[in-house]
């Protein structure tokens, strides 16, 4: 493996992909889908590969419980099956603007309905959970920063969204775009990174968080011997991030830091 570089000013939590094992609830959902498709399926299409088991394994980890869940680009629906096998959220949602033949809901507190990243059809904060996985890669300039900002629109509590990360060249034939460091400074600056490190492509992850929830990384660094003035630091941190994060300002400000790190990234 030639890993990928990060700079040293950039927090980056690197797991070796391979090295994380693949949880009880993929390997479930992985057996229900070859049983029916085989393996490997006559038609490739929507199909999961050995890696993508490890990944989902890892970010299915991540999810905080809620009520509602969103999978935007739910494919085959291998992950939104393993979510709502976990029995961690009331609802679990998918939506795809493609159709796949393989789409399968193995359970019952499943659904899936035909949508578009750039004109999500919920309400603001709708869904305690948002995931947007190996999806962005696919999407038009057209709607690119807009399906991000729907993206954070319909989530109220935590977004996690991945991408291939610094892609070689030339990249695959249904990818509209790379991602290397620069971009995902200036794309998703307030968001915890996760480097899931492979041969050839890692994926990048990336997790923001709204509303209440969004101070709680830097309270949960405060140990119980500590000075209580760090708590009050942390709670008013908190309750800047809530402002932040209103809705009606979120736009604005994500256009800005997207448009000065483009222009730096054009000085440099």
């Amino acid at each position: 493996m030639n890993p990928v570089t990060i700079p040293p000013d950039m927090s980056v939590r690197r797991v070796i992909l391979r090295e994380h094992p693949v949880n009880e609830l993929a390997s479930s959902v992985r057996i229900d889908y070859e049983r029916k498709f085989g393996q490997p399926p006559q038609e490739p299409g929507g199909w999961y590969h050995a890696d993508d088991w490890h990944r989902v394994s890892y970010v299915i980890e991540m999810l905080r419980p809620g009520g509602r869940f969103l999978d935007v680009g739910c494919g085959a629906g291998q992950f939104l099956n393993m979510v709502a096998r976990a029995g961690r959220f009331e609802s679990v949602t998918g939506i795809d603007k493609a159709r796949f033949k393989k789409y399968t809901e193995f359970e019952p507190d499943v659904s899936k309905s035909d949508g578009d990243i750039g004109s999500l059809q919920f309400d603001d904060d709708s869904f305690d959970v948002v995931t947007c996985m190996e999806v962005l890669e696919h999407v038009p300039d057209e709607v690119f920063l807009g399906g991000i900002e729907e993206l954070r629109r319909v989530c109220r509590g935590q977004l996690i969204m991945s991408v291939p990360f610094c892609e070689p060249e030339p990249i695959s034939r249904t990818h509209v775009r790379r991602f290397e460091v620069d971009d995902i400074r200036a794309l998703f600056p307030d968001a915890r990174l996760t480097l899931l490190d492979r041969p050839r492509m890692p994926w990048m992850v990336m997790e923001e968080r709204f509303g209440a929830t969004k101070g709680s990384w830097a309270a949960a660094a405060i140990r119980d011997d500590s000075d209580p003035r760090d708590a009050t630091i942390a709670r008013l941190r908190s309750e800047v991030e809530a402002l932040r994060n209103r809705k009606s300002i979120r736009l604005a400000n994500f256009v800005g830091r997207t448009v000065r790190g483009l222009e730096n990234r054009i000085r440099g």
